[in-house]
């Protein structure tokens, strides 16, 4: 508690630590969204790149593993938990295979995603990676624990990182890339149906024509069942690790 209050008092927070409160006091329709994604999931994520490059998400797969050996070495001398990895074998193979020139991310944590994303733009040697997070207020300094995974400074040269949250940090990334597309957009930050909404009205004048979309826990709420109403796009819910994502663009 006290390192909320102490958080809550640094310029900018207190809104948004407030409605990130308030959305989750809001039925999020959780169980009926779960109930929606269970009776859409037939595929695994290895059978789903597989279908794409069989060949290429062998050979990633090592890549990844190092990766992942890098990561827990990393988060075994930081006793501090700040949220899981999102699906980085999925995204380190898109990236890979679909050579993004622009890739933007919402929520970073400890930086999985970020690290999977970067390291294989650094390995197709072009592209560029923005993200969008907000601290864990319930953290002393937590400001300094966002991406703190992604250790290397030539990977860096690749991130635009904006941590004050997705209302002030979206529209700049939106202002900041001008007629750059995004070719690959993930969502993994504000749960709520509102947030996911708030995303995808401030990019899609971004997006480019080829765009994968990507949402991470679709089953909290009923935003990418109803999203799809609008899209005319070949989609897939995908489980991992309990949880399920949502692809669209592919």
């Amino acid at each position: 508690m006290k390192n909320i209050i102490i958080n809550a008092f640094k310029p900018g927070y207190f809104y948004i630590m407030f409605k990130k409160l308030i959305g989750r006091l809001k039925n999020s329709n959780k169980e009926k969204g779960l109930n929606w994604v269970k009776n859409q999931t037939n595929i695994t994520i290895e059978e789903f790149c597989k279908n794409i490059d069989e060949a290429l998400f062998l050979s990633v797969k090592d890549d990844v593993e190092a990766l992942e050996l890098k990561a827990n070495y990393l988060l075994k001398n930081h006793n501090t938990k700040i949220g899981d990895g999102g699906n980085y074998l999925l995204l380190y193979f898109l990236v890979r295979k679909f050579k993004p020139a622009c890739v933007v991310e919402t929520g970073v944590a400890s930086g999985w995603s970020s690290l999977a994303i970067l390291q294989s733009l650094e390995k197709n040697n072009f592209g560029n990676l923005y993200s969008s997070d907000f601290p864990f207020f319930r953290l002393k300094d937590p400001e300094k624990h966002i991406g703190l995974l992604v250790q290397d400074k030539n990977l860096k040269k690749r991130w635009h990182l904006d941590i004050r949250g997705d209302e002030i940090a979206l529209p700049k990334i939106s202002k900041l890339l001008g007629n750059t597309k995004i070719d690959l957009f993930h969502y993994d930050s504000d749960k709520s149906y509102s947030g996911r909404d708030f995303a995808i009205k401030t990019l899609r004048y971004n997006f480019s024509q080829n765009c994968i979309i990507i949402f991470d826990d679709i089953h909290n709420n009923l935003h990418f069942k109803d999203f799809l109403k609008n899209e005319n796009q070949k989609h897939q819910i995908i489980e991992f690790k309990g949880k399920y994502l949502g692809i669209l663009g592919i």
